[in-house]
This record gives C-alpha cells, sequence and structure tokens, in this order.
C-alpha cells in the first residue's frame, strides 16, 4: 500500500508527455516530491498491456538504464526536481486518444509505490 496518496503521486507525471518514439512509447516524470530511491521496476502496463522491467530504459541526467538492472544493490537515485524520462522498447499499446499508464515500482523510503495516470496523444 502507498503511503504518497494517489493524487501527490499523480503530480509526478508531466501530463502531455506520451508519445510514440522510434523505439517504443516514452513519457516524462518529474520528481517534485523530494530525493529517492528507487531499487525496482516491477512493470509498466499501458491500456491492457503489461511490459517488464527488461523492455523498460530510464533516461535521466543524459544516461540510460535498463529497468531490470536497477535492485537495491544498482539503485536509481532521483533528485528532486530531476527529469526522467521513460522508453518502453517496441510498445504496441498505445492508441489514438486516451491511454491509461500505470507505473509499479520499489522505493527503498517507501516500499512498493504503483501509480496510474492517463494521457492523450
Amino acid at each position: 500500500m502507498n503511503i504518497l496518496p494517489s493524487f501527490i503521486l499523480k503530480k509526478i507525471y508531466q501530463k502531455g508527455s506520451l508519445k510514440k518514439t522510434a523505439e517504443g512509447v516514452s513519457f516524462k516524470l518529474k520528481n517534485i516530491l523530494g530525493p529517492g530511491i528507487v531499487t525496482g521496476v516491477n512493470f509498466i502496463k499501458i491500456n491492457d498491456q503489461i511490459y517488464n522491467s527488461s523492455v523498460i530504459k530510464i533516461i535521466k541526467s543524459n544516461a540510460s538504464t535498463v529497468a531490470e538492472q536497477i535492485s537495491s544493490d544498482n539503485p536509481l537515485i532521483f533528485k528532486l526536481n530531476e527529469d526522467i524520462t521513460c522508453v518502453i522498447q517496441n510498445c504496441l499499446a498505445l492508441q489514438e486518444g486516451l491511454n491509461k499508464i500505470m507505473v509499479e515500482l520499489i522505493s527503498k523510503d517507501v516500499g512498493k509505490v504503483s501509480v496510474t495516470v492517463s494521457d492523450v496523444i
């Protein structure tokens, strides 16, 4: 269960950032909550399709990491106000109009965190 309320977690998603790319699909997050340590990305779900960490790339500070490489031994540190781009490789679930996005990750500070947002393309 999230310690942080859903309405606060939804604020990290940058509305209007969802787009198709040459690699698949991307969207942006901005850490407005405070410094945090992510020790795992369980999955990203777009509409009804789940994408596991092996096809998710996290880009921050011009460096990219495949989400399956994130662990308690190799955490991803998010600074306050840091921009993050998530890329889901070979994502076919994106549709014109409204799309539902769910991200589930593990935070060192609060445990399992999931946030669900909607965006249009």
